[in-house]
């Protein structure tokens, strides 16, 4: 039996910090990698140590085995916790990590290759006794066979990459003119990703739940559950909320895919942490689709109900201990939910946004709410890896309970700098029918436009009125001089100062005037409020408009205010008085709707494209986004190269059009 005192966590971000949190309350010391772009990271700042991998790009950091193999000799390591995503699924860095006599926390190599990949799973499964979904796990891989599989299986068909997760090498095809562009960027991301090209096919099942069962099994023979989580909503084939118990599953269905999710695991023998995920049909039927052998990004909720530290586990079971519980000692207390935030714009189809965090403030701390978060004031989230933010789980005596309590925590998380999905994530939640227990995969898709709708006309006026008055009291206090004349004196009385902001996609003018001492009569988009200052302070504004007061948080940056109250959260871009000339629009010009690296550049300089035609393709954060012609024409003039860093806005390529 080992006994470690020094873990190396071969990740980044919030679960490299989880597993580290972990490890300090049992006394064990631990060593962070970092790429260059993560040398102030938080994760690096917590650890005991911390060793740097080499540059931003995962092949050359974080994905590279050898350096970190080596961090841990020369740090004296013991084991390697590898979190999830990067090296956690991968089999032959278990190997190496035994073979350099470091203890891997997590499955065996053999467990890794046999549920890890998940054509081989699937067959395991069927032989297991669970049921499969239709598709095609085979070894012939060439775009004939797959096409004329997909054919067999008949559309929708759902295309994923065999040797990995988190929706990366995955598409939904719906007709056969899709199926060759699908399979090619499947592959591609899948490869860029995992390391692996091989795609499996599965009959893409509409309406479906996503419902996984958490297993845990010691290096003794004992294997447990730890019941079901409900993933159901995801976008890009990603998840977004999870919880437990899921509302779909009854006693006697979770009893039913416990026992199928015990099946797989007894059938290899499997030990440590890995989950089981089943498609849960309208009907009630369910279907085995792969195994994660790693910790799941939303293993929280499942501590939440049964107050277990899965991490803590992993490791003890990766010393050889036992399981100290058997499956009828375990029982859940409660619901618990997790919103996934992320740096993305859920406007522009969720593509990942990049920027420099000029405000991270979480919640304050309370009973059954929990934030896990890897960033920090002034770090800068760039293109290269997962947008994830943070989490946070909310846990109660019931499922509604749980629900308004994460609502409220999200309510008053600040962020500014980089454009995020919260306020996605809070209309998600205040959903009627997922409140009511309605939900399934395509739930965010078929409402995509109520959800990603950020017209809020009180929202928007009120900040709108909260930043002028802030300006105002800054340029009041800013000089001695000034802060002795009355607030916005002038000889002409008639005549109010006035400010243009742009929130959204609205122009609003706020205008003001001095209604007695801290008092202000002001207006904005035609309506006029009584304004009470009450407190101001740099980044801070505390007003009563109409009689309701409010605390108003203000980041500056530049001509940028981010405006974040009880309301919701904004940002007011100060604009000229007088507006100035713009050029008109260029249909040809094809642009980045991302920060991003140019990945594939698919076409030449005098080529002749239709509009639609794809142009290039992009990659940001893990994920591929193709640039397509927006009009028929003659390309004349490629601005970018491959590998080149681009940002949003900056002209990739041109197409003059032609004459039809």
């Amino acid at each position: 039996m080992n006994t470690f005192s020094k873990i190396l966590i071969a990740n980044r971000g919030e679960i490299a910090l989880r597993v580290m949190r972990t490890c300090r309350v049992m006394g064990i010391a631990t060593v962070a990698v970092y790429s260059d772009a993560d040398a102030n990271a938080p994760h690096v700042r917590f650890a005991d140590e911390a060793v740097c991998l080499g540059a931003a790009p995962v092949k050359d950091s974080y994905l590279n085995v050898e350096k970190i193999l080596a961090a841990a000799k020369l740090t004296g390591a013991q084991a390697i916790h590898p979190g999830y995503g990067f090296l956690s699924e991968n089999a032959e860095f278990a190997e190496a990590c035994a073979a350099a006599g470091i203890v891997f926390i997590g499955p065996s190599p053999e467990a890794i290759r046999k549920m890890g990949l998940k054509s081989p799973a699937r067959k395991l499964a069927a032989a297991a006794g669970c049921p499969v979904v239709p598709g095609y796990d085979g070894d012939a891989q060439d775009d004939d066979t797959l096409r004329a599989e997909m054919l067999n299986i008949g559309f929708p068909v759902l295309i994923k990459a065999s040797a990995g997760g988190g929706g990366k090498g995955m598409r939904v095809v719906r007709n056969e003119a899709e199926i060759a562009d699908a399979i090619e960027g499947a592959r591609r991301e899948a490869e860029k990703a995992f390391g692996n090209g091989a795609l499996l096919l599965e009959k893409f099942v509409e309406m479906a739940r996503h419902v996984e069962v958490q297993l845990l099994g010691d290096q003794h023979g004992n294997l447990v559950h730890l019941f079901e989580r409900d993933c159901s909503l995801q976008r890009r084939h990603q998840k977004v909320i999870e919880e437990s118990p899921s509302p779909a599953v009854n006693d006697d269905l979770r009893a039913k895919m416990g026992e199928a999710a015990l099946n797989v695991g007894r059938a290899i023998g499997y030990s440590n942490a890995g989950t089981v995920e089943f498609i849960l049909t309208p009907i009630g039927e369910f279907y085995f689709i792969e195994v994660n052998t790693r910790l799941q990004v939303e293993h929280s909720v499942t501590e939440a109900i049964t107050g277990i530290d899965l991490v803590k586990l992993q490791i003890e079971i990766a010393e050889g201990k036992p399981l100290p519980f058997s499956q009828r000692d375990l029982q859940t207390s409660g619901h618990a939910i997790e919103a996934r935030l992320y740096a993305e714009d859920p406007r522009n189809d969720f593509l990942p946004a990049t920027g420099r965090l000029h405000d991270w403030h979480l919640p304050e701390p309370s009973a059954g709410l929990r934030v896990d978060a890897g960033v920090t004031v002034g770090q800068e989230i760039g293109i290269y890896y997962d947008p994830l933010l943070a989490k946070l789980i909310a846990h109660a005596a019931d499922r509604q309970t749980a629900i308004r309590k994460l609502r409220h925590a999200l309510q008053q998380l600040s962020v500014a700098g980089v454009r995020t999905n919260r306020e996605f994530l809070l209309r998600l939640l205040g959903d009627e029918e997922f409140v009511s227990g309605v939900a399934h995969t395509g739930f965010i898709a078929a409402r995509l436009d109520a959800l990603t709708n950020e017209q809020d006309d009180t929202l928007q006026r009120v900040s709108a009125m909260a930043a002028a008055l802030y300006w105002q009291q800054r340029q009041q206090t800013a000089d001695s001089l000034l802060a002795e004349i009355p607030a916005n004196y002038r000889n002409n009385p008639y005549r109010w100062p006035s400010l243009k902001l742009a929130i959204g996609d609205q122009e609003i003018e706020v205008a003001w005037q001095v209604a007695g001492a801290g008092k202000f009569d002001v207006r904005a988009q035609g309506v006029i409020s009584q304004a009470e200052v009450f407190a101001y302070e740099a980044g801070q504004l505390r007003v009563a408009l109409d009689g309701v007061q409010r605390v108003f948080r203000l980041i500056e940056v530049g001509d940028s205010l981010f405006v974040h109250s009880s309301l919701g959260a904004c940002e007011a871009v100060r604009l000229p008085r007088h507006p100035l000339p713009q050029a008109s629009a260029q249909a040809g010009i094809a642009s980045s709707p991302m920060p991003g690296q140019v990945l594939k550049i698919l076409v030449q300089e005098g080529q002749t494209v239709a509009a639609g035609d794809a142009l290039l393709i992009l990659e940001a954060m893990k994920m591929e986004q193709t640039i397509r012609a927006v009009t028929g024409g003659v390309v004349e003039v490629i601005k970018v190269r491959t590998g080149q860093v681009v940002s949003p806005g900056d002209v990739l390529v041109q197409v003059r059009a032609t004459d039809a």
